[in-house]
């Protein structure tokens, strides 16, 4: 559809001799070398040749800018060109009428507009259909497509899909192909079906390379790919697909951006990773602010709203009720989520009901599994008895036939606290790390918060991701520091992980070149006993040790996320070096231990890097790479214990996770093709393997030859 017919070369050298007639011939005649969507900048210039003092616009030229403003998410810019169209005359081109009613149409969808993106969308369609153009027709049938879903009627959504695809076949038109079947993938994904979703992204990839499609084009498949990934379980896969998104956009005006920070933060939010999630919905926040779109807004602030529940319910609750005065493009079943959960996490438990009584009927109407599963376990935790088991069951079902590892594996957890079973319970919890879910997502409102921790500590302070501060569960209050030194002296112990620091020393991380600093130090150890025990229900040295020496926490009293990841990953690591990683089919250790199980448990631990809120501390710089390299040998050595028992495709998503880190690092990318070409992954083998050879040459290493690695995994 919008490969337009206008050459670049040529529209520039009309617009720089400012002549209007030859920028009309280089917009509508034919060219072998057509100007991909997205050249806003210089269509915007070719605008101002034509019309400069801002009047009307040749149709052919308004519906090309105001679609180049809209992949550039700039919708109310794009629909102001529209209206700026001349539509009267013997040269106008009934098939520039048709495209401009598709493309206002589009644009009015992304704004939330149902009736006026409706209007448009009708009037596209009789007029594509009157000039007999199957381009502009399978546009039509696009823009029908998607106010179809709008309106939530899924059953015209696909028949006008459809009818879209074979248009765009008889005209041979690969960008609009390589879109329905995005589209079709995206419907897939809504309704859980993840599986089926895949061909059709698979196909939308490699249509769109055939052509060597624009880079929001691939952008998007790649976004919409990371969906179906992530309802499957694959977070790791599904990042990597997202930061391979987020690069093609980064550099050129789309709001893909946004989607594709959007899906960051959603894939961070379901392993666990708090701190990262509420990142990446901040920055989508702001993209999708800057663009007014819905579709970015909506998600953005219900994700953030769950994964600052903990740090700060006043703001997630604030974040909720924006969610829900949003116009939505895709319905309100992620704001009603957000909000069921937010309430429960709260104790406003009549409020979370009401909300998820709302958001099973949304998700229901939309067809929509995933919310709908979410939604019934959200009502199972707000009553006893048969009927919340009845709940559960329901919402495995949907798990089970969307084959959604994460949402079964979180459901079976639920299920067995309902019904008292610690053994099945425990059993789910390491699934969960299987699947590669941080202990972190106890910070994010909804089931794994509900469920909790076992055996929580009285005080337990978190520095894997942001810094906080929980006693008793509850995070302390910004008010109890009384000083930003005192967060900072913790922090510095913290990192010390209950080994003493020298006075001196901690005086000067905290007062640097002061002389004379004992008292000011003696008051911040004060501050910091009040806040680890306000009530002083202990004595004044059971959580912090100092004496005219040395200061340090007392870990037997105090839990440090650290300490806890630091033992459990050397002990995982020790026992593998002294037992040897596991054989096919074995269970990978001796006495009853499963060494994988022990990894997983300690790369669940790794929540983010240290002290991310804190990055530039010189305290805190040698702590946060020995603690990253300690989380990538685990993740290493688990992947490699994974491939020796024959399990290539448990091993997968770590290998993306240490490619991730570390891009450059040749034998992951190596063991990677192979195991993909183990699970006969065939596509995904040869975009890994581009992969690989694309960063190989960045650091001038050769790139071992594809039938090597293949033949080596055999």
């Amino acid at each position: 559809m919008y490969g337009a017919d206008m050459t670049g070369n040529a529209l520039e050298q009309a617009v720089a001799g400012g002549d209007a007639a030859a920028v009309l011939r280089a917009v509508t005649g034919p060219s072998d070398d057509a100007l991909r969507p997205g050249g806003v900048g210089l269509l915007e210039q070719a605008a101002h040749v034509v019309a400069p003092d801002g009047g009307p616009l040749p149709l052919a030229l308004a519906w090309r800018l105001g679609y180049a403003l809209h992949q550039a998410g700039r919708f109310a810019e794009a629909l102001a060109v529209y209206d700026r169209a001349h539509h009267d005359g013997a040269e106008v081109d009934p098939v520039d009428t048709a495209y401009l009613l598709s493309s206002k149409a589009s644009s009015l969808w992304a704004t939330g507009d149902a009736d006026a993106s409706r209007q448009a969308a009708d009037a596209a369609l009789a007029a594509a259909q009157a000039t007999g153009d199957d381009a502009a027709v399978a546009a039509a049938w696009v823009s029908q497509a998607l106010v179809c879903v709008l309106e939530g009627d899924l059953d015209a959504n696909l028949v006008a899909y459809e009818k879209a695809l074979a248009a765009a076949e008889r005209a041979g038109d690969v960008l609009t192909q390589a879109r329905v079947h995005n589209n079709l993938g995206s419907r897939c994904n809504s309704e859980g079906r993840y599986v089926d979703a895949l061909p059709h992204l698979d196909r939308a990839i490699a249509l769109a390379e055939s052509v060597s499609a624009p880079p929001p084009v691939r952008a998007l498949s790649l976004i919409t790919r990371s969906d179906s990934l992530l309802g499957l379980g694959r977070v790791d896969e599904c990042l990597a697909e997202l930061r391979q998104a987020r690069d093609l956009t980064r550099t050129c005006e789309s709001p893909l951006l946004g989607l594709a920070v959007v899906g960051i933060g959603d894939a961070n939010r379901v392993c666990g990773n708090a701190t990262q999630a509420a990142l990446a919905y901040r920055e989508a926040l702001v993209i999708a602010e800057r663009t007014g779109n819905a579709q970015i807004a909506v998600p953005a602030l219900s994700g953030l709203a769950r994964a600052l529940v903990v740090d700060d319910v006043d703001e997630a609750q604030g974040l909720v009720k924006r969610a829900l005065d949003q116009p939505a493009a895709v319905g309100q079943v992620d704001p009603l989520l957000a909000a069921g959960w937010v309430c429960l996490a709260t104790g406003d438990r009549d409020a979370a009901g009401e909300f998820s009584r709302l958001a099973v009927r949304e998700a229901g109407r939309r067809h929509e599994s995933r919310g709908l599963a979410e939604a019934l376990e959200l009502q199972s935790l707000l009553i006893t008895g048969p009927r919340a088991v009845d709940l559960l069951d329901e919402a495995a079902s949907l798990w089970r036939s969307t084959s959604n590892a994460v949402g079964l594996a979180t459901n079976q957890a639920l299920r067995a606290r309902v019904t008292n079973d610690s053994v099945q319970e425990q059993a789910a919890r390491r699934r969960l790390r299987a699947l590669g879910v941080r202990d972190d997502a106890v910070r994010i409102a909804g089931p794994i918060q509900a469920l909790g921790t076992a055996g929580r500590a009285r005080v337990s302070i978190r520095t894997l991701g942001a810094f906080a501060v929980l006693c008793d569960g509850e995070p302390v209050p910004a008010s109890a520091w009384q000083s930003r030194k005192s967060r900072d002296a913790l922090k510095i112990l913290a990192g010390r992980r209950g080994r003493p620091i020298p006075r001196e020393a901690l005086a000067e991380h905290l007062w640097p070149g002061s002389d004379g600093s004992g008292n000011r130090l003696s008051v911040v150890l004060s501050t910091l006993r009040s806040v680890l025990d306000p009530a002083k229900e202990h004595a004044s040295d059971h959580f912090l040790r100092a004496d005219r020496e040395s200061v340090r926490l007392d870990v037997d009293h105090v839990e440090i996320d650290t300490v806890v990841f630091t033992q459990t990953a050397t002990s995982a690591l020790k026992a593998l070096r002294g037992r040897g990683r596991p054989e096919p089919g074995g269970a990978g250790g001796t006495e009853g231990v499963d060494l994988v199980e022990e990894l997983e448990r300690a790369a669940a631990m790794y929540t983010g890097h240290y002290l991310e809120d804190d990055p530039y501390s010189d305290f805190a710089v040698e702590v946060r790479d020995e603690l990253l390299s300690l989380s990538l040998e685990v993740k290493r050595e688990l992947a490699l214990a994974l491939i020796a028992r024959g399990e290539h495709q448990r091993a997968v998503p770590w290998l993306v996770g240490l490619i991730a880190d570390d891009p450059f690092d040749e034998p992951s990318w190596h063991q990677l093709v192979a195991a993909l070409h183990q699970g006969r992954r065939h596509g995904e083998v040869r975009r890994a393997y581009r992969g690989y050879c694309a960063r190989m040459k960045e650091i001038g290493t050769p790139a071992a030859p594809l039938e090597e690695l293949l033949t080596t995994s055999e």
